[in-house]
């Protein structure tokens, strides 16, 4: 398979002299797989998952988090969830499909331009570059790693319902007022989005990138990591996902 190389579409930020104390210190919840948690600091790049409207990458949040990668790491690619945060547009606003790829893709855009100088308060010591799902879903790369995952999902019932249920407690949480047949449509389209990341995820690895860092969970992709789903790209089975939670300070 011919793989198609991924640049960040920024260059790399410079520093500036002006740093924003972090508000927030982040420390590690978890590790997977747990054999890598006092070693994957040895590795000199990682790349930081961003969700949009998360709540988890408010500035102050954000601060906390750059600074812990600015103590580890030389090189960092900051993903941004772009295109694939239309998904939950459509499910959460009720946007039509070209109406959320277009707001997902805005507020992408909006989120660099904004927090950009966050990640130049760090640029002393770890260089940030920026790259897009968006981006990522272009190459044949992607569409190789999507395809191999979707018939995973299809055909493998552990991992499809490990899959759905990382969806089901979100939405269970999020949505109580919905139909049941409802839910099941956001579950589905909450497994479409998790399939689409875990392909960008692959490709990241492929490029060379061992370490994600983010602050929150993922259970299906810890549990990869951790080798309980062995039919799972190589590339994500080779995956350190580091866990992040914050705390006020």
């Amino acid at each position: 398979m011919h793989h198609q190389a991924i640049t960040p579409a920024i260059s790399p930020i410079t520093p500036v002299t002006v740093t924003r104390p972090a508000h927030y210190r982040a420390k590690i919840d978890s590790v997977s797989p747990e054999s890598r948690r006092d070693n994957f600091e040895q590795h000199e790049e990682c790349f930081l998952g961003i969700s949009l409207e998360n709540s988890n990458f408010v500035r102050a949040k954000l601060s906390g988090i750059v600074e812990w990668i600015a103590r580890r790491f030389a090189r960092c690619t900051v993903l941004v969830g772009d295109s694939i945060h239309r998904i939950t547009l459509e499910t959460t606003r009720g946007l039509a499909p070209d109406a959320a790829l277009a707001e997902g893709l805005r507020l992408g855009r909006e989120f660099t331009a904004r927090e950009r100088d966050v990640f130049a308060g760090f640029a002393d010591r770890t260089r940030f570059s920026f790259l897009t799902c968006g981006e990522v879903q272009t190459t044949a790369a992607y569409v190789a790693y999507h395809d191999q995952l979707v018939e995973l999902y299809r055909t493998d019932e552990r991992f499809r319902a490990s899959v759905e249920s990382f969806g089901r407690k979100y939405h269970v949480k999020h949505a109580t007022s919905i139909s049941e047949a409802e839910l099941e449509r956001r579950i589905q389209r909450s497994s479409d989005y998790f399939l689409e990341e875990f392909a960008i995820f692959a490709c990241l690895r492929q490029q060379g990138t061992q370490v994600m860092v983010y602050p929150g969970s993922f259970s299906t992709l810890a549990e990869i990591a951790d080798g309980h789903h062995p039919d799972a790209p190589q590339e994500l089975r080779d995956l350190v996902v580091v866990s992040l939670h914050l705390r006020g300070r």
